[in-house]
């Protein structure tokens, strides 16, 4: 028995380190929650930029993508435990952003080079 939970150990550590190294590679993988965004942003800066919205909260997450706070660069709708996949074409300098219309909740704005960082719902 000892031994059985040593190897499920290893493999589930082994599958958090691998999912961990692609998420932060790929692009931006924004992840909903009922209270919080949740945001792993990639090390380099790329053309075009992969956007992966993820949503957990309990409702449907209507959405949008924005280069420079003005160009739609993709919208979204997603199901409860779905995701979404959006590629964005940037030029160094842009600013990109995820701004949820439903539920409505504060503009996220997306930082290469940040690693995984949280925004709280404004007080």
């Amino acid at each position: 028995m000892n031994q059985f939970l040593r190897i499920v150990f290893i493999i589930l550590s082994l599958s958090f380190v691998s999912a961990q190294a692609i998420e932060s590679s790929i692009g931006f993988v924004v992840t909903a929650y009922d209270d919080r965004f949740r945001i792993i942003s990639p090390e380099k800066f790329r053309s075009p930029m992969e956007v992966i919205i993820e949503n957990k909260t309990l409702t449907r997450l209507i959405g949008k993508v924005l280069v420079n706070n003005k160009i739609n660069a993709g919208f979204t709708s997603i199901e409860t435990d779905k995701y979404q996949r959006v590629m964005v074409n940037l030029k160094k300098g842009d600013l990109l952003s995820f701004v949820p219309l439903s539920p409505s909740f504060q503009e996220v704005e997306l930082i290469v080079g940040n690693k995984t960082y949280e925004i709280p719902p404004k007080k």
